[in-house]
């Protein structure tokens, strides 16, 4: 008879909380998230539980990018928080970018509109979680190199985070809570206040 022994690897993203105007930077945000990320280690390795059939209500729809890279990071953190399986969920390239408006695109902010009201209507949601992610391939379609450079991405993320959840909140006065977060290259997940 043979033996069979299995080895499981695991990669965890951790989160952490960037203070707009008390001097963090990105920097701090990722250390601040890589410490975190140990304590998420013990669900890497657990299967996401399944909603129950019979359920018709969640609680979040998700925003996110198009970018490939960042698809799975986006369903983990859901799960980690506690929302296995039980979001909604739009897609679009640049996310809050996408959804403040992108000239050519405007489109884009009626169809993720109706998607809301769409949401709401069927599932009940009451949050929207905004995954934005650096290097994004959208911010080159508005911004210039100069102003990509250094930090400049990741403050552009904040403004858009910002901005379109000061929009959504406007629209939607049944929306309890926008949760903004901003995935860098290391897959780390930088909660924005």
């Amino acid at each position: 008879m043979r033996k069979y022994s299995a080895t499981a690897t695991a990669t965890c993203t951790g989160t952490s909380t960037a203070s707009s105007g008390s001097g963090n930077t990105l920097n701090e945000a990722i250390n601040n998230a890589n410490e975190s990320a140990l304590n998420a280690a013990k669900f890497a390795l657990c299967p996401p539980p399944h909603v129950d059939s019979e359920q018709h209500t969640c609680k979040d729809l998700i925003l996110s990018c198009i970018d490939f890279r960042f698809v799975d990071d986006y369903g983990y953190y859901m799960n980690l928080n506690g929302n296995c399986n039980n979001y909604d969920q739009f897609v679009l390239a640049g996310a809050s970018l996408g959804y403040n408006g992108i000239q050519g695109y405007e489109n884009w902010i009626l169809s993720c509109d109706q998607t809301i009201e769409l949401s709401r209507d069927l599932h009940e949601i009451t949050e929207i979680t905004i995954f934005d992610h650096l290097d994004c391939g959208a911010y080159t379609l508005v911004y210039t190199d100069e102003e990509l450079a250094g930090d400049g991405e990741f403050k552009l993320h904040v403004e858009n985070l910002n901005k379109a959840s000061e929009t959504l909140k406007k629209k939607y006065p049944f929306l309890e809570k926008v949760n903004k977060i901003i995935y860098d290259l290391s897959f780390n997940a930088i909660v924005i206040p």
